[in-house]
């Protein structure tokens, strides 16, 4: 792994030094100064994405909360999405520390739940963005029909198997996953006790599917997600080009946003999407018909906003550590 980490990581510099030596560095470095002490904005609107997905997650959560736990859900949310912006592959770990952050707060196996669900609404709100994206494409792009038609096709088709999964949640879904592992290899640390952990898990997470008034949380979360993440990370880029001196359309700003998911999505195992998320940002802009040369500012700026927001998560756990919250 560490070989395949050290390869792609080796791409993802390459990529960027060809789109250095494609657009020159000098644009860049004028935009960034151009920008200034405007960055802080652009930090500052994560603040508010962050507050929103915390209500997501919060209404999911199958156990009583008062309104004065909802700083500590929030806190736990930043020191948790803290490692996946590092890695997409430590996402896993991240949402397990949500569960362990609020455990004195909320049981640990409801609060694993919670984070299995919330992760579930936050897959199926990306696919609903990129189906958007795909509406979005047909009046700002100019690509042939059957292209964006079989598109369309494809991600109606993801949504499906989105749909199949929240199937699989509703009768058992760990226990489903678990069970798609060899025997051999299930078996040495699989025993009953296991087992009933994980039925137990199972349950939390089958709650949210077990009434119309149930289902009503998963409904809220869902738009919540939507709305909240296609809305200020459309904000985001669209003021980073306008903050950096260029001109962009709102509607752009949200193709672009769209596109450059969908392309890191697919190239998910590169570490922290180097180079990918740069490059996916100047291609849509050239089909955009700007100059490609914003992506790389844009995708830099992006790079440090998340390094501020990991930043705070990991000063978050910290203290936690420091205050014995083990």
């Amino acid at each position: 792994m560490k070989k395949y980490r050290a390869i792609f990581i080796g791409a993802g510099v390459a990529i960027l030094a060809l789109l250095f030596y494609s657009f020159g560095v000098q644009k860049t470095i004028d935009d960034i100064l151009a920008m200034g002490w405007r960055f802080w904005i652009i930090a500052g609107i994560f603040l508010f994405n962050n507050i929103f997905m915390t209500a997501a997650w919060k209404v999911l959560i199958n156990h009583p909360i008062r309104a004065s736990y909802y700083p500590q859900l929030f806190l736990a949310r930043v020191a948790g999405d803290s490692t996946s912006s590092v890695n997409a592959m430590a996402s896993a770990a991240g949402e397990a520390l949500k569960a362990i952050y609020i455990r004195d707060v909320v049981p640990f196996k409801t609060g694993l739940a919670s984070v299995v669900l919330d992760r579930t609404v936050h897959i199926i709100s990306n696919v609903l963005m990129m189906l958007t994206g795909i509406f979005i494409s047909f009046f700002v792009l100019n690509i042939p029909l059957w292209i964006s038609t079989g598109t369309l096709v494809a991600f109606i088709l993801v949504l499906y198997a989105m749909m199949m999964v929240l199937r699989k949640q509703r009768q058992g879904f760990v226990r489903y996953l678990l069970t798609r592992v060899p025997r051999r290899w299930l078996d040495r640390f699989m025993n009953e006790k296991r087992w009933e952990k994980v039925d137990t898990l199972d349950g939390e997470i089958a709650f949210v599917f077990s009434s119309r008034e149930t289902m009503k949380s998963f409904y809220a979360s869902l738009v919540i997600h939507y709305l909240s993440g296609f809305f200020f990370s459309s904000l985001e880029i669209y003021l980073i080009v306008i903050f950096s001196g260029n001109e962009i359309s709102f509607v752009h700003s949200m193709f672009l946003y769209i596109f450059s998911m969908f392309l890191t999505s697919v190239i998910f195992f590169m570490p922290a999407n180097l180079g990918t998320s740069e490059g996916s940002f100047s291609l849509a802009l050239r089909f955009l018909g700007y100059d490609p040369a914003i992506g790389l500012t844009v995708g830099l700026i992006k790079r440090l906003r998340t390094l501020v927001w990991s930043l705070i998560g990991i000063l978050i756990l910290f203290f936690a550590g420091m205050t014995r919250k083990n």
